[in-house]
């Protein structure tokens, strides 16, 4: 030991407490830090709840709209996730919010996270259940007679815009999708479909970005449940664990 330390040490008892901790106890590194980064870092997931005000979406046998369910339902999963994610509403009540604002929301608060609430529709009443979508340009895409223009698909005509930034997340939106259906499919009878199209909603979210039909609103027995908060609860807490699976593969 040098004369120096000891005459350090003499002087200040408490700094060979501090070395002799260092040495007892030493200062470790993460051992997985991208494990811990999950649990340090708080997600922000931005929900869509889709139309409000003058467009109504669809409408059930009993004359429920698909703007009421959408609300929600994004009410329950924002609660839901709000347990473990920051999480932000597009609309917050019965307004309509433009298609390029509800991603650009997600994109201003830099989300890590963007999803769409929808219900789907169809003239055939037995149609239902759920079903998920990520973005995706089709060879030969066309026009769809639903008059949602937020899931309007753009002919091969259409020139491509900025918006169309989600491309670069399609293999991660349409894992998300997977991990999504996973778990929801977990309380159906049926796995959730899952389907790549171009959905305007999506195109310019520049984040994992899926959109979701929680059931079919033009089937007397989906529309029931639709009403039904413990049925959208299960939903709610489905998706929240399809959520963290997908995190989790990314950490």
């Amino acid at each position: 030991m040098s004369a120096c330390y000891k005459s350090c040490v003499q002087k200040h008892p408490i700094t060979l407490i501090f070395f002799l901790l260092i040495f007892i106890f030493p200062v470790t590194t993460e051992a997985n830090p991208k494990k811990m980064r999950f649990h340090m870092q708080q997600k922000t997931i931005v929900i869509d709840p889709g139309h409000g005000g003058y467009e109504k979406g669809g409408e059930g046998p009993d004359g429920t709209f698909e703007k009421t369910v959408t609300l929600k339902f994004a009410r329950v999963l924002a609660e839901e996730l709000g347990r473990t994610y920051k999480t932000i509403l597009t609309r917050t009540d019965d307004y309509w919010v433009d298609i390029p604002t509800r991603s650009a929301t997600a994109n201003h608060v830099d989300a890590d996270m963007f999803i769409s609430i929808h219900t789907g529709g169809s003239f055939l009443h037995q149609a239902g259940g759920t079903s998920l979508y990520y973005y995706k340009i089709t060879s030969k895409s066309t026009l769809t007679l639903d008059p949602d223009s937020s899931k309007e698909f753009k002919n091969d005509d259409t020139e491509v815009s900025w918006a169309n930034i989600q491309n670069r997340h399609q293999q991660n939106s349409k894992i998300l999708a997977e991990s999504v259906r996973d778990r929801i499919g977990r309380q159906t009878q049926y796995k959730p479909d899952i389907q790549g199209a171009p959905l305007m909603v999506l195109e310019g979210a520049d984040m994992p970005a899926i959109l979701i039909e929680i059931g079919y609103i033009t089937n007397p027995v989906d529309e029931k449940s639709l009403h039904d908060i413990d049925e959208l609860t299960k939903i709610a807490k489905e998706m929240r664990n399809g959520i963290d699976d997908f995190f989790e593969k990314f950490q």
